[in-house]
């Protein structure tokens, strides 16, 4: 196992900076997610961690020592690949064994650590099957197996359920997390998807253009986004614009704005809410408090998602559903409010 750091990485195609002066710190034993839409540059800064791209500038160190220099068969990582990559002319037990016989170990110890980690996976007795007699998701297992026998002490997952439906992502996530937690490797994981992100991770880095633009756990990244970039990109949010009406007061469309998140600066300025923190107000004297006209409803099982016209915008409010039929329908007009300790103030 090894601790990662990256210290101002940069990599260049041609004229096109895909990764700017990124640094980051990533500890022991981490499960650490790099995410972001396509073309931001996490699937570059993995491969750099891999050795298959070398960096233009910067350093990489496991541990203590720099690997910039490491071929990629010597820096002790194992990779899940986006497509498996797994050989169709062997079977499990031959595609899982591929690193220990390249490093030369001797049969029984293959024998006794692919056993070892085909158990981990839920896979003992495929070990004679092919891939092609695999589902997606065990060949995912197979994978995941493979990159995880040589013990390595970093090990790397590029998009590795983003050819899954949604059923088996949700259960392999929740395969992966656990089993990365029973080795206790450090792991870098590279997703575009935010649900996914939040669900595995101990801390996500949020990359945009090639610049890394919020790093913190899951709950920092969503419920105290930096900037407008991650507030958008982690989920559905409202910007509400806030300035002073003619009594100096504070006033997003008239209404009165009550905050209590910690430092305010002067008019105008911009907090962000997101569906889930808009209640509807039922009567009650609460602050924050607006008329809607809803547009639409969407029962979702769980809660209903309404599209609500207010406060000079179109916005969603996710409530949670009622006991029976008795939820709100379009053109109907409504009471909202939030809490003041709720909203981010987005610099």
């Amino acid at each position: 196992m090894a601790a990662i750091t990256l210290d101002g990485l940069v990599k260049r195609f041609g004229a096109l900076t895909v990764v700017d002066q990124i640094s980051l710190a990533i500890k022991d034993g981490e499960f650490f997610t790099l995410l972001g839409p396509s073309g931001c540059g996490k699937t570059t800064l993995l491969r750099m961690l891999a050795g298959f791209v070398t960096p233009d500038g910067g350093d990489i160190r496991f541990g203590n020592a720099s690997i910039v220099a490491v071929p990629p068969h010597r820096r002790e990582t194992g990779m899940v690949f986006q497509n498996y990559a797994l050989f169709p002319h062997m079977t499990v037990f031959e595609n899982v064994a591929y690193g220990l016989k390249a490093r030369k170990r001797p049969a029984a110890e293959i024998r006794e650590k692919v056993g070892d980690v085909l158990a981990s996976v839920r896979l003992d007795g495929f070990e004679d099957r092919r891939p092609r007699q695999l589902s997606g998701g065990q060949q995912q297992r197979v994978a995941l197996a493979r990159a995880l026998v040589i013990r390595p002490d970093v090990l790397l997952m590029d998009e590795p359920l983003s050819n899954l439906d949604a059923r088996l992502r949700m259960s392999m996530r929740e395969e992966i997390r656990s089993i990365q937690k029973e080795f206790g490797i450090t792991t870098v994981y590279v997703t575009h998807d935010q649900e996914e992100a939040m669900a595995v991770s101990d801390r996500i880095a949020v990359l945009a253009e090639g610049r890394l633009r919020q790093a913190g756990s899951p709950w920092d990244i969503y419920a105290r986004p930096a900037d407008a970039f991650t507030a958008a990109f982690m989920g559905d949010c409202v910007m509400l614009q806030a300035c002073s009406d003619l009594s100096g007061r504070t006033c997003v469309e008239g209404m009165p704005l009550v905050l209590d998140i910690g430092e305010i600066p002067d008019p105008p300025f911009t907090v962000m809410l997101r569906p889930d923190w808009i209640e509807t107000a039922d009567g009650r004297d609460c602050p924050n408090r607006f008329t809607g006209i809803v547009q639409e409803s969407i029962f979702a099982g769980a809660y209903v998602l309404y599209r609500v016209r207010a406060l000079g915008q179109e916005m969603r409010v996710k409530a949670a559903a009622p006991g029976n039929r008795n939820f709100m329908q379009p053109g109907e007009s409504s009471e909202f409010c939030f809490a003041p300790d709720r909203p981010v103030l987005i610099r």
